[in-house]
């Protein structure tokens, strides 16, 4: 009973205080007419930037009609001045045109080129924005191209592109040398 006895006396005690140091706030619920004249301003200024954006809208149509025009004009002098065909002979040749045998498309390139795989090599981060900040370290030290690949929200890993086992092997290596990092197969 005493603690909240003390503790209305104390907020009170602490109300009055504030109250005196501030002082007591004015409040002008009923000023209508007032409301009315910032409501009427602010109108006034949305007029205001209406009219300016109009303006400078009619400008920009102005220039951009001039520049169509200006290079309408200027194709058209183009086309005026293109130098007009001689009549000078044509030599011919006398060579005649062999017809080469068909090649198939696999003769012509025998290494189709495949689009590399991609190997996730970390635990999964929890946010897009500290995947990133662990793939732009991971750039800087080894020189390797990553990617970040949402596997769902929340979800974030992180792969680089392989197009053997090979490759991945020395790449995971590569990174392990460079960052000290324990990764598996490597």
């Amino acid at each position: 009973m005493f603690r909240i006895l003390g503790f209305i006396i104390g907020s009170v005690t602490s109300i009055f205080i504030i109250l005196l140091v501030v002082g007591m706030p004015t409040f002008n619920l009923a000023d209508t007419e007032a409301d009315q004249q910032r409501y009427d301003a602010a109108i006034d200024k949305l007029k205001a930037k209406q009219h300016e954006i109009e303006s400078v809208t009619g400008k920009l149509s102005e220039d951009m009609a001039r520049v169509a025009e200006t290079v309408e004009s200027g194709l058209e002098s183009l086309t005026d001045a293109s130098p007009e065909p001689t009549s000078e002979p044509v030599i011919e040749d006398t060579v005649t045109d062999i017809p080469e045998p068909f090649v198939s498309p696999e003769r012509l390139n025998p290494d189709p080129v495949m689009d590399p795989l991609w190997y996730s090599f970390w635990n999964p981060f929890r946010s897009e924005i500290a995947a990133k900040g662990f793939v732009s370290q991971l750039e800087k030290v080894t020189g390797i191209d990553y990617r970040i690949v949402k596997v769902k929200t929340g979800v974030y890993e992180v792969a680089f592109a392989y197009n053997d086992d090979t490759e991945r092997r020395t790449k995971l290596t590569q990174i392990s040398a460079a960052t000290g990092l324990d990764l598996p197969d490597s």
